[in-house]
């Protein structure tokens, strides 16, 4: 009965939503996020990571303490989303990588001294 149940679950589960939302939730709380060509991967700094290995008849499910392999065939749909999922976080981390540059570039401006504070450190 529970295998039963368990297969229920999993079949009737929309896998692609929950990696989509697990990919909004790491952008809401500034995560890093990174793909590859069936991977998508969100880094934990401290708890390890989730990886989600996507093909065409696969998801696997990666935690720091277990993974589940999913026999999922995707549709034409799913994969334009996982498409502009990817694209998604191929932009946040465009967007990131700008703000922590520009970031980096003010502190600098903000350390560079005034001539006329060279004067009042020779007093």
């Amino acid at each position: 009965m529970k295998n039963k149940l368990k297969k229920t679950i999993m079949e009737t589960t929309d896998w692609i939503e929950k990696i989509k939302e697990a990919v909004h939730v790491a952008i809401d709380k500034k995560v890093e996020i990174s793909t590859s060509i069936n991977s998508i991967y969100i880094y934990y700094k401290c708890r390890g990571g989730l990886s989600f290995y996507i093909n065409n008849d696969l998801i696997t499910i990666s935690t720091p303490k277990g993974f589940i392999k999913i026999d999922h065939s995707l549709t034409d749909r799913e994969k334009l989303e996982i498409d502009f999922l990817k694209l998604s976080i191929k932009e946040y981390n465009e967007n990131i990588a700008i703000s922590e540059f520009e970031e980096f570039i003010s502190e600098k401006k903000e350390e560079i001294t005034d001539i006329n504070d060279l004067d009042n450190d020779e007093e």
